[in-house]
């Protein structure tokens, strides 16, 4: 008898078992349209029970015709308004505090509409699910708080209310509480060993049943191809920005090397000051 996997190539269908929640391409899949399913996830994270998810959209570009894009992991919107993010990072790197402010300033920038007044900005959360303990102190969770300092003897801060709420979450935490069970299950690529069976029914449809591991298949194909072309074009963007620097120091005008090069005038006058930085230092 012919299994339904037989026609899946061994090291894709090997790949998609080893993948856990943890992974955001799979995380992303997983959560895909799944309003209960977001609403579990950000019941637990915020430790709220009245939260009711209204929609819910995973890898969601938000685009940039001046400069970097960004693509969502999850972006679920509630009942009252509020708008969520919930990211997935692997890397320290990629959890910098610089990455939550672009996140946010991209998300502002496309709720607010023109003349809208700022006061209708929404309630918003940034929440960076961490695989190691970024601020390393063993904690389930941190809040980033936002203040204002009144110098003083007793050093006085007030709360600066702007309406963002930031979050990260330790993904390394297995404390026996909420925190540590979906930490833990979103760290296992099983889901025979997952603690909630609402995560665990949709892992092993994405992994064990026809339908789902097909869709897996298509879907790592397509990130594979994306990453790869994500890939290529960095490298393309390195190799003219290399190109760039040697003209400027051949000493061509940064109009003639920024038309050659493809790159954006601004950019070119930046490498310009940032080699006149570094003769500088050089010659110190």
């Amino acid at each position: 008898m012919t299994n339904s996997f037989d026609t899946i190539d061994p090291k894709m269908l090997a790949r998609i078992q080893a993948l856990r929640l943890m992974d955001d391409d799979f995380m992303s899949v997983v959560f895909e349209e799944d309003i209960k399913l977001t609403e579990f996830l950000l019941r637990i994270l915020l430790r709220r029970n009245d939260l009711h998810v209204d929609s819910v959209m995973t890898q969601k570009e938000k685009r940039n015709i001046y400069g970097r894009s960004v693509k969502l992991d999850i972006l679920a919107k509630d009942t009252s308004g509020k708008v969520y993010n919930v990211e997935i990072q692997r890397a320290d790197k990629g959890a910098s505090p610089k990455r939550v402010r672009y996140n946010l300033a991209m998300l502002d920038n496309h709720i607010l509409q023109k003349r809208d007044d700022f006061d209708k900005l929404p309630e918003t959360y940034i929440i960076f699910i961490t695989e190691n303990d970024y601020y390393g102190f063993g904690q389930p969770f941190y809040e980033i708080r936002k203040t204002v300092h009144l110098p003083s003897a007793n050093s006085m801060y007030l709360p600066f209310e702007d309406g963002c709420n930031i979050i990260y979450v330790n993904g390394a935490y297995r404390g026996n509480d909420a925190i540590g069970r979906l930490m833990h299950d979103f760290c296992t690529p099983n889901a025979d060993d997952m603690n909630y069976s609402e995560l665990a029914e949709k892992v092993r449809y994405h992994k064990q049943e026809t339908k789902g591991v097909t869709t897996m298949c298509r879907i790592v194909e397509e990130y594979g191809d994306e990453r790869a072309a994500e890939g290529r074009a960095e490298g393309a963007k390195q190799t003219a920005i290399e190109n760039a620097k040697n003209l400027l120091k051949e000493g061509d005008s940064p109009e003639k090397i920024a038309r050659c090069c493809s790159l954006p005038l601004e950019q070119v006058l930046a490498l310009k000051e940032e080699l006149a930085r570094e003769l500088t230092t050089a010659s110190k």
